[in-house]
């Protein structure tokens, strides 16, 4: 074998074995508790997305086809890969909860449209939905998912660490707490969530940023990507990760990424 391939070889059981990490049922939540940094929207590569709209890169057809109804309600549906493990009346209940998920999941941002070079403004993010047990939120440059970047590097600065309020209304630490030293100033947050499809309710989290303008003056766009699951809303009901109901590596289309409106900030 050619060194080259060899190392082609090697990256892509990488990658496999990374989208087996991450693609539990939940979609983030056995993968992402590892990684407390600043992530971007591609790390969704395997979920699948809210709207066509998100990869203008693609074709049409090629975008459609990480829509939901075709990369994971298709799926279920046709009892195909680790579906076929349920029984008929278990897809169907499956796919019932998935897509009440997906109907009341959404996300929302508040920010001024307006600042100075420099100038520090508070940015919020609200979600609700994702059946848990946690969901990621980050804030990106614009709603692309291969190609929207951390908020930093579009030349905001995230000042100090971001205020996670959970559905108990209480304040958040354990995630950003996990850094081994103090700076946890991040653009990207993992938020404890869980829905009670019995019950019919889901989570709600609510991320206060405070962000540095620019020092050049333009305009920026700001935009918030939502991270959530849709089908185990707990992973660890036993005391360690349980597979999900279609196994480990088969589910992670379960996953989503849906962005908010993005805001556009004049900084002058």
């Amino acid at each position: 074998m050619q060194k080259g391939a060899g190392m082609m070889v090697v990256g892509l059981s990488f990658i496999v074995s990374l989208i087996v990490m991450v693609g539990s049922a939940a979609g983030i939540p056995g993968g992402t508790q590892l990684i407390v940094t600043d992530m971007a929207p591609a790390c969704g590569i395997c979920h699948s997305v809210a709207k066509a709209d998100y990869t203008p890169e693609w074709s049409a057809e090629r975008s459609a086809a990480d829509l939901p109804v075709n990369k994971h309600y298709k799926v279920i549906e046709s009892a195909d890969r680790g579906y076929k493990l349920l029984s008929e009346d278990k897809r169907k209940a499956l796919l019932e909860q998935v897509k009440w998920v997906d109907d009341n999941s959404s996300i929302s941002l508040k920010a001024p449209t307006s600042a100075k070079p420099g100038q520090p403004i508070e940015v919020t993010v609200e979600t609700k939905g994702g059946i848990g047990p946690n969901v990621g939120i980050m804030l990106v440059d614009k709603p692309l998912r291969y190609q929207g970047r951390p908020i930093a590097a579009d030349g905001w600065y995230v000042v100090g660490k971001p205020k996670v309020i959970g559905s108990d209304g209480k304040e958040q630490s354990w995630w950003l707490d996990k850094r081994p030293d103090e700076k946890k100033n991040l653009s990207f947050v993992l938020v404890q969530a869980t829905a009670d499809p019995e019950k019919k309710t889901l989570p709600t989290s609510k991320i206060t940023w405070t962000l540095r303008a620019p020092l050049d003056p333009g305009m920026y766009t700001i935009t918030a990507a939502f991270l959530y699951g849709t089908e185990e809303p707990d992973e660890y009901k036993t005391g360690k990760l349980e597979p999900p109901p279609a196994g480990f590596g088969v589910s992670s289309a379960s996953g989503r990424i849906q962005f908010s409106e993005p805001i556009t900030v004049a900084v002058k």
